[in-house]
């Protein structure tokens, strides 16, 4: 995990089978925001991607890879002054040695990110 417990924490997470229901409290002091852009913070895409993969590792307990990316969509920013919280909404179907999952980051009507990916066993 890399950016779990550190830029982000999970203050909750649900899974069942072929769901996972998560919030994630976002770092404002992090490091990131002081690159990503100093006196506007946004949350970069490639953490987006990664806070996927790694709440589909603590649902698996398994250390995953994007193997495929099909369709991303970025459809607003994440500006963790306006939103210190993150719900993640995450559906899957598991395969032999690889999931594949749809997920989606909002808060409340406002989605920031949507994801369509393979996640293997690395």
């Amino acid at each position: 995990m890399m950016l779990l417990n550190d830029f982000y924490t999970l203050s909750h997470h649900e899974a069942a089978p072929g769901t996972v229901k998560a919030t994630l409290a976002l770092r404002r002091d992090h490091k990131i925001f002081d690159g990503h852009f100093p006196g506007l913070p946004i949350v970069p895409g490639v953490c987006m991607m990664q806070i996927v993969r790694e709440l589909m590792e603590v649902t698996t307990k398994k250390t995953l890879r994007i193997a495929e990316a099909d369709n991303m969509k970025f459809l607003s920013v994440i500006n963790p002054d306006q939103n210190k919280d993150v719900e993640a909404s995450l559906t899957y179907t598991e395969e032999p040695g690889q999931w594949v999952v749809n997920a989606t980051l909002f808060a409340g009507a406002v989605t920031f990110f949507k994801l369509k990916a393979t996640l293997k066993i690395a």
